[in-house]
């Protein structure tokens, strides 16, 4: 991995001058869960990443005439958020099988949508509920609609030094469904193709339509001339199947290590064919009233027209700086280098060696440690933003004269140690779910730890670990 500063201003004016300063050689990270991947495998080389965590009004949820999305608003807060859940359905089933529980908890919706993948989650149900983002830079401040916002593979419509802050929604009318499906390989891999569809239906008849799919063109599409042929009609079987054979015809997708072109066309009009039939069941739906609310951080300032009037401040240096966290309880003081990744500071620096390294891409949930109660992949997780927080590696479960959590010896009485490679981030994974869900169903904990792989097993010792441990709390 090539080495890169690290930087994290505090204002958008003060990034905003360091992507200026640095000429089209660094990169805005959210959660990082993207940028730093690509960085590992050197299909990118920054000399530096300008965070954007530390900046204030970027996150939050908002509902008062439509529904506003900072743009760093958490997947995870967005999964649990009950106007996505009761209301704006698709949306909220996007996010909840987006990759695994470890990236929900650091990746970004505003993230999604900037990485400019064909395949991302969030693109299609934004898409079919017409969303709004708002993009500031040096130049001021301007509003896209979603439909123009992706231009291209990995590209979008933001010039070098824009920032997206927030993502508008439109009020959610009555009679309105939607729903979002996705076919991938497992659950945590990105899509080989997903869909999005939105009805406003009158009885049987549907009055508004809007469709859409994903990875199956160089950029998410909306399927305008489908939509034209259901609106003012009822949804039937055949024009359910005539959706389908339409779907099949409009998509260019591509043969890949994830997928054939065959297939990705022939599941596309399964998929989009599905989405529909389940967003008018959900338009059927008597669904409860959303008042105003806030979630996190306010974001006022993300739909403020006008300068912010915010002093520039010099971002922190983005070379190698002390940092003060609490690590298993106990007060660290530590110098890192800006490229480090968490991982490597807790193995090589402090030597705690519970937490391992598999892929190092977020994906196997070896190096699993809890970020201020939270699971985490530490090895996708920058050291400079464990500053002035609380990590918990496996060996800070152990309790007064080193007796094993409850979690722990439920492991060991219930065989579900194997090898051992995989079982401390198994291990933090199913504490941070506990710790949020005392009482989980089977599904809650096969949810929780999708984003650990064990090589060994077939997961029903550990499954059974866990909720044994649960009859314990």
């Amino acid at each position: 991995m090539k080495k890169f500063n690290y930087y994290q201003p505090p204002t958008l004016e003060a990034a905003y001058g360091l992507m200026e300063r640095f000429q089209g050689e660094a990169c805005y990270v959210a959660g990082g869960t993207d940028v730093i991947v690509r960085v590992k495998q050197r299909a990118v080389a920054p000399e530096a990443l300008v965070s954007l965590r530390g900046i204030d009004g970027l996150k939050g949820i908002q509902v008062n005439g439509g529904l506003a999305l900072g743009s760093m608003t958490l997947l995870r807060d967005m999964e649990r958020a009950p106007v996505l859940l009761q209301q704006y359905h698709a949306l909220g089933q996007a996010v909840g099988v987006l990759a695994n529980p470890q990236i929900r908890n650091v990746a970004t919706v505003g993230g999604n949508l900037c990485n400019g993948a064909p395949s991302a989650d969030c693109a299609p149900p934004l898409l079919v509920m017409e969303a709004v983002v708002r993009l500031e830079g040096p130049g001021g401040t301007r509003e896209v609609p979603i439909l123009d916002f992706f231009t291209g593979p990995g590209e979008n419509s933001m010039e070098n030094a824009e920032v997206m802050t927030a993502i508008r929604l439109p009020e959610y009318a009555p009679g309105t469904g939607s729903a979002f499906v996705k076919e991938g390989r497992v659950q945590q891999d990105i899509a080989i193709t997903n869909a999005a569809a939105l009805v406003v239906m009158e009885g049987r008849t549907c009055r508004k339509c809007r469709l859409s799919v994903g990875a199956v063109a160089p950029i998410p599409v909306r399927l305008t001339h489908i939509e034209a042929l259901v609106e003012g009609k009822e949804m039937d079987p055949e024009l359910l199947e005539e959706v389908a054979r339409l779907t099949q015809e409009a998509v260019r997708p591509i043969t890949d290590v994830r997928s054939t072109e065959a297939y990705r066309r022939q599941i596309s009009g399964v998929l989009v064919q599905r989405a529909l039939r389940a967003a008018v069941a959900d338009a059927r739906k008597e669904k409860a009233p959303t008042g105003p609310v806030q979630v996190q951080v306010p974001i006022d300032k993300a739909f403020t027209d006008g300068p912010r009037n915010i002093p520039v401040t010099d971002p922190e240096s983005g070379q190698k700086k002390e940092i003060h966290f609490t690590l298993n309880g106990y007060a660290v003081s530590v110098e890192v280098e800006p490229h480090q990744m968490l991982l490597h500071l807790i193995r090589d620096q402090l030597g705690l060696k519970g937490t391992k390294e598999g892929c190092s891409q977020g994906e196997c949930g070896a190096c699993t440690v809890l970020v201020d109660g939270m699971n985490v992949d530490s090895c996708l997780y920058p050291a400079f933003e464990a500053a002035g927080k609380s990590v918990t590696t496996v060996e800070g479960l152990l309790g007064e004269g080193n007796r094993l959590d409850p979690l722990q010896e439920s492991f060991v009485a219930h065989g579900g140690v194997q090898c051992g490679f995989c079982t401390p981030g198994m291990i933090m994974s199913a504490k941070a779910l506990l710790n949020e869900n005392p009482h989980p169903t089977e599904a809650d904990i096969r949810k929780g730890i999708s984003g650990n792989l064990c090589r060994c097993t077939g997961y029903v010792q550990i499954v059974e670990s866990i909720q044994e441990a649960a009859k314990r709390k």
